[in-house]
């Protein structure tokens, strides 16, 4: 399918499989004075502490320029002021040097600045089609500038790993997997003696994953199109935990954001990408990763059901992913959606909330006093 997106005033066209596809334009703006978040004291002094019970969740995501990516980690952050999840950390997966200043700038207007990233190996080269990534970095405070700031992924999620509880982390992959292929095959060291399939099986509760049309299968689409060879050593890697699909078909009714330009702060991340893509005019796309990670942490039930126990997902004939009905996974599923209208207004209740606004400085000279006074962190973050 064909589609056209707009960023920063430029008509970008765009092609999708049943998600997704090839952007042929990248975002240029800037903004000096503009709309931002109430600093994080005071967003933090707000925050519920988290549930005892709240899921452990590390995203894996490839946000650069689709607007599911964006509303996923909106709706882990709103959550995560709740006490309702626990963000151990978020890893890029596109080789755009800008996605993770892009996902500290998102975590920062939410009060979460010291979230921990990482960058997929090999960002340097700066292969994958930028988007709102861009507009994000230039329009919103972040201390994150590039991928230089962060450490590699496969590195950062052995050290998480390392420190969570036994068989307490959900993997919630929204992207590519090249970074679950690495962690896969990663040796000792980064915190942990043990190899990456031993700290997986150690540490991980489950990973749950976009992609995929289920039972049927389809080629491959544009999360495993990212890493061909990297999604493949995952799907038949004997990955150590139980994995949930929550497929294509999930996404396609899942329009939302709607109402962001009437209800949401001119400096909510939501709002800057939703006005950017769509002018505040109707969706002009579905939405799969919010209800994936929606999913993964129970947060709505009843709206998902699980299907095909006792089989696992295979790559097929045509390079991309099927359902086989018999298997020794016996404890994979695939996750379609019963109830569209609830799990539709569940996230655009959900995406409006979690940013105040005062007004400072953008950009990264500006003076220190600031950079605190509009809830920049500026810590060390692990490397």
């Amino acid at each position: 399918m064909r589609g056209t997106q707009h960023l920063g005033g430029r008509a970008v066209q765009v092609f999708r499989g049943f998600r997704r596809g090839v952007v042929v334009a990248v975002v240029a703006a800037a903004a000096l004075v503009l709309p931002v978040s109430q600093s994080v004291a005071s967003l933090r002094s707000a925050e519920a502490p988290a549930r005892s019970d709240a899921p452990r969740v590390i995203i894996d995501t490839d946000l650069s320029l689709w607007w599911d990516d964006v509303t996923a980690l909106g709706l882990a952050n709103v959550l995560q002021q709740r006490g309702a999840v626990r963000v151990l950390g978020v890893m890029s997966d596109v080789r755009n040097p800008v996605a993770v200043a892009a996902i500290d700038a998102v975590n920062t207007a939410y009060g979460h600045g010291r979230i921990p990233i990482g960058a997929v190996a090999g960002t340097d080269a700066n292969t994958a089609a930028h988007g709102y990534s861009d507009l994000l970095a230039s329009r919103l405070p972040h201390s994150v500038r590039s991928n230089h700031d962060v450490p590699e992924a496969v590195s950062l999620y052995r050290r998480l790993l390392a420190h969570q509880p036994d068989h307490s982390v959900t993997i919630v992959s929204i992207g590519g997997y090249t970074n679950l292929a690495g962690l896969l095959r990663s040796t000792r060291g980064a915190g942990s003696a043990h190899s990456g399939r031993e700290l997986i099986a150690k540490k991980v509760k489950r990973l749950v994953i976009m992609d995929g049309i289920f039972p049927g299968g389809g080629p491959a689409f544009t999360n495993q199109k990212i890493d061909l060879a990297a999604a493949s050593d995952v799907v038949t890697g004997n990955w150590p935990t139980p994995i949930a699909w929550v497929d294509g078909l999930d996404g396609i009714s899942t329009k939302v954001g709607g109402t962001l330009c009437a209800t949401a702060t001119p400096s909510n991340p939501m709002r800057i990408v939703y006005e950017a893509l769509f002018h505040c005019g109707p969706p002009g796309d579905g939405d799969w990763d919010a209800p994936t990670f929606l999913y993964a942490i129970g947060d709505v039930p009843g709206v998902f059901t699980e299907l095909g126990q006792g089989g696992a997902a295979i790559i097929n004939s045509s390079g991309g992913l099927s359902w086989q009905a018999s298997s020794t996974r016996h404890d994979d599923v695939y996750v379609h959606v019963v109830d569209q209208p609830r799990l539709n207004q569940r996230i655009d209740d959900l995406l409006p909330l979690g940013v105040s606004t005062t007004r400072c400085r953008a950009g990264h000279d500006q003076p220190a006093r600031e950079r605190r006074s509009c809830g920049r962190e500026l810590e060390h973050r692990p490397t």
